[in-house]
């Protein structure tokens, strides 16, 4: 990790004990700025100490997101810019809830992001804006910037594809169409 400008963790790891502690020492002990996305969100709810202020961004979806919190996804928007900027400051990390909308929050400034299809619910969507994300990071953007054009991006791709593929699109298929968005919205 020392080579590293930033760092994924959490995604295909299986839940056990052991994994749990070593997400945990990952989280403790990383220099530099990490995305925090599936596993490593169960390993860090019985710490939330861990991430200690450092530049970290986290993916819950709304079922992650009550095992961060003990409590449910609101279910107004209202509701929901509230729980996600106080998820940020209860982690002191910027956090996107995943979702229809995506909320995203570093405790201070909360965003709505509404890119996106209703078809992008399968697995795989989270695992790209958590690349999205890191790759921004790794390039020196903040976790909230970070956070914000990974979830433009990612969801602008299931946009397109969503147009061209409709209901059987799959992750691999926004994955083809990221270059695309990038190159448009550098122009």
């Amino acid at each position: 990790m020392s080579r590293a400008d930033s760092l994924i963790i959490g995604c295909g790891v299986t839940r056990t004990r052991a994994s749990h502690t070593a997400l945990l020492s990952i989280i403790k002990n990383c220099k530099v700025p990490i995305v925090v996305d599936a596993e490593s969100l169960h390993a860090l709810a019985s710490k939330p100490n861990a991430t200690d202020g450092k530049p970290i961004l986290l993916t819950p979806n709304a079922g992650e997101f009550q095992v961060l919190t003990g409590k449910a996804w609101p279910s107004s928007r209202t509701e929901r810019t509230t729980a996600a900027r106080s998820l940020a400051r209860q982690y002191r990390a910027t956090v996107v809830v995943k979702g229809a909308e995506d909320f995203i929050s570093d405790g201070t400034r909360t965003i709505i992001d509404h890119a996106g299809s209703p078809y992008m619910t399968k697995g795989g969507y989270g695992d790209l804006l958590a690349g999205v994300a890191g790759a921004l990071l790794a390039r020196g953007h903040t976790p909230f910037e970070s956070a914000k054009a990974a979830a433009f991006i990612v969801g602008r791709a299931g946009e397109i594809a969503s147009k061209k593929l409709g209901e059987s699109m799959l992750a691999s298929d926004v994955l083809e169409i990221l270059p695309v968005v990038i190159h448009r919205t550098q122009h």
